[in-house]
């Protein structure tokens, strides 16, 4: 019994600590692609409960009043939010979708990001020369 409750405590703190690391990236690199301090950020399920605690980036519950999407499922968006900007969370869905503009995702547990310059410039935001070594 002791084996399982100390395995679950290892498992509890390896998943906060990568949730803390993964909110302090989204902090620090989507208010210098947006170029203001606070956003307003449309998610799915499982980046509401990563960025639930976040001090910069408000989550809002009707994509029209967001500046970003960020998440995997937004295929099936009313019109009015396709032209919204999306960040993914999986390698597989920013591949598979042209129209994310950059993504955070883990591949073999290391931390990936990736951006797309032409989206970025679609949607006139701005991507600092620190960040342009992760763009395609």
């Amino acid at each position: 019994m002791k084996k399982i409750v100390i395995v679950w405590i290892f498992l509890i703190t390896i998943l906060s600590s990568n949730w803390d690391y993964e909110v302090k990236l989204y902090e620090k690199v989507l208010p210098m692609v947006f170029k203001h301090m606070s956003i307003n950020a449309f998610v799915d399920k499982k980046t509401e409960e990563i960025l639930s605690n976040s001090k910069k980036i408000t989550l809002v519950h009707n994509c029209k009043n967001a500046d970003v999407l960020i998440g995997n499922s937004f295929e099936n968006l009313i019109k009015d939010c396709k032209d919204k900007p999306i960040f993914g969370t999986t390698y597989r869905s920013f591949k598979k979708n042209l129209n994310y503009f950059g993504a955070f995702y883990w591949r073999k547990g290391r931390p990936q990001i990736r951006f797309r310059i032409d989206i970025i410039e679609k949607h006139k935001l701005n991507l600092p020369q620190s960040l342009r070594k992760y763009a395609k």
